[in-house]
């Protein structure tokens, strides 16, 4: 498609600057809203996108491939593109780009976003931490057509009961995260997602091709029917009649393709992280630790098998695989409600123990390391102990939570990096957060979903980091969490791979969701630890297959780049 010439309109820097500032604010129906009215309707005449309008208004670090990127879809694809970055370059950075540009000139007034459920509330976190758009999370069938700007999970839009309003809304935007899912045209996603009055389409996806050639043709023909012909004439003219997934007829193929796709490689980019060294760090618990750990985790698998409030004997064997001081305050709540004699005598352990395995580890971590030290607990009983063992050692360390208040985040955070020491932190309290000033982890406890752990070394580990990442991992030998870690590291192999791919290969599984579920479900039905090992083997073996599974989808996609190598 050739590029449109269109003409510039200039205005004043002043009034630029002002409806800059305006639309970065959260507060968009504050006063002057008819004013920014105007001035919307007025950058919608600038129909050229020779310029960017809303860099300036986002919390990010744009690379000049994300523009590029951005500046193709807005200038020669009228918003209908497939995103085909490779994992970790920044396909949500690029679609949100475009979003941003078409809001600011006022050619998009609503928007639908649809994400894997998982990944729902990291949407969320991006466009609030970096974009400054606020987004209604979508639950219940009425809240679809509730707000104009609108993010749920797919799963749910396309349930019957949620599908009627969506389906029947003219969309200016739609923009569909991991769109691998969309690739069969015989499944109920793909055909919601054809059925819906979008003006604008973005699709998302690492992995255009899973299978074979047919699922790029299914989401090519999303965006722009009758583009690759019918799928008889796709087939003939552009796929091997030896593999389905070995393209020919290049040339016309990328010609094709080039008019509502984009793809970027490492190869091709100047972005490349560096390397991530990834280690177990065991720690040795204290005679009254293992005391409390294995009464814990005895009372806890008995009554989960029992049927006894489950989601809460799951807490306990996280807790005390975390620290004495993150179990303590839930065993004083369980006593209050029923004073037995093993929880009451678990409570008592837990608060006659003056020292923490971990807190100590922690400790050692902090005082050989040069730089700044970030440390990840899920429990704020944990921060507290790994706080003190700090403030004895004469370390300094700040605690980041939850529950702290905007001005007191951006004060702690602006002292970590502009001073070091440690930085305590909680799942809650890290989130939006980059760090790429920092380039030593610690996860004190681990979580039992292994993309929140991923989430985690993200928060480091990501475009911006200059240097060599660190992460130590805790656990105590002969634990249920060291057998989880011994999974993740030597069968899921997490630590080795690719931001992005790790996403992918628990998609093969089911979803993140669905490994959690497994660990319960396996930690629920053990009556032992060796039960509990023997079945963290079975599903090794799954997530061998999942891998494996995962090495052919990187083959095939390494066939369809040659369309994109000149």
């Amino acid at each position: 498609m050739s590029e449109v010439t269109e003409p510039r309109i200039s205005f004043g820097a002043e009034t630029l600057d002002r409806l800059r500032q305006q639309l970065a604010s959260p507060q968009r129906a504050a006063d002057g809203w008819p004013e920014l009215r105007r001035e919307a309707e007025r950058l919608s005449l600038i129909r050229g996108f020779e310029t960017l309008l809303g860099l300036d208004l986002n919390r990010i670090d744009e690379y000049p491939y994300q523009i590029e990127a951005a500046q193709k879809v807005l200038r020669e694809m009228r918003g209908r593109c497939l995103l085909a970055d490779e994992v970790g370059l920044g396909k949500t950075i690029e679609a949100l780009l475009i979003y941003k540009e078409y809001a600011i000139r006022g050619l998009v007034r609503n928007c639908l976003i649809l994400t894997p459920p998982g990944l729902v509330g990291q949407w969320v976190e991006e466009l609030e931490s970096k974009f400054n758009e606020y987004f209604t999370v979508a639950e219940d069938p009425e809240q679809w057509t509730a707000s104009d700007l609108v993010i749920g999970s797919l799963d749910r839009a396309k349930l019957d009961r949620h599908s009627g309003p969506i389906q029947e809304r003219h969309w200016d935007l739609v923009i569909v995260d991991e769109a691998h899912d969309l690739r069969n045209a015989d499944t109920k996603a793909w055909q919601f997602v054809n059925s819906l009055r979008a003006r604008r389409l973005l699709l998302l996806t690492a992995t255009p091709v899973q299978n074979d050639l047919r699922d790029l043709y299914n989401l090519i023909t999303l965006l722009k029917p009758g583009q690759l012909g019918t799928y008889r004439q796709f087939r003939a003219r552009f796929i091997s009649g030896h593999d389905p997934r070995q393209p020919v007829n290049l040339r016309l193929m990328r010609q094709l393709l080039s008019e509502c796709m984009i793809r970027n490689r490492r190869s091709q980019v100047t972005v490349k992280l560096p390397t991530r060294h990834a280690y177990v760090y065991h720690t040795q618990l204290s005679g009254p630790e293992r005391e409390l750990y294995e009464a814990v985790s005895g009372y806890a698998r008995d009554h989960a098998r029992a049927g006894v409030r489950v989601l809460t004997q799951i807490l306990l064997q996280r807790q005390v695989c975390s620290s004495h001081r993150a179990i303590a305050g839930t065993l004083e709540r369980l006593v209050e409600r029923e004073p037995s004699e093993p929880l009451i005598e678990m409570s008592r352990l837990a608060n006659s123990i003056d020292s923490s395995a971990k807190a100590t580890a922690v400790t050692r971590i902090a005082r050989e390391a040069d730089d700044r030290v970030l440390v990840f607990t899920e429990y704020r009983g944990t921060q507290q102990a790994i706080l003190e063992s700090l403030e004895a050692e004469g370390l300094p360390a700040r605690s980041f939570h939850g529950g702290m208040t905007q001005r007191q985040r951006v004060e702690t955070l602006e002292h970590f990096r502009d001073e070091g020491g440690v930085l305590v932190s909680t799942d809650t309290g890290a989130e939006g957060l980059n760090l790429q000033f920092c380039n030593v982890l610690v996860n004190v406890d681990l979580p039992w979903n292994p993309l929140r752990l991923e989430q985690r070394i993200g928060r480091l580990h990501r475009l911006g980091q200059t240097r060599e990442v660190y992460v130590f991992n805790l656990a105590a030998p002969d634990t249920i969490e060291d057998d989880i870690l011994d999974l993740l590291t030597h069968k899921l192999r997490m630590f080795e791979l690719v931001i992005g791919e790790l996403d992918t290969i628990l998609g093969l599984m089911g979803s993140e969701q669905a490994f959690e579920r497994a660990l319960n479900r396996i930690w629920q039905e053990a009556q032992n630890d060796r039960a509990f090992r023997a079945a963290l083997e079975e599903l090794g073996e799954q997530v061998i297959v999942a891998r494996d599974r995962f090495a052919g989808i990187k083959e095939a996609d390494l066939m369809v780049s040659q369309v994109f190598d000149e």
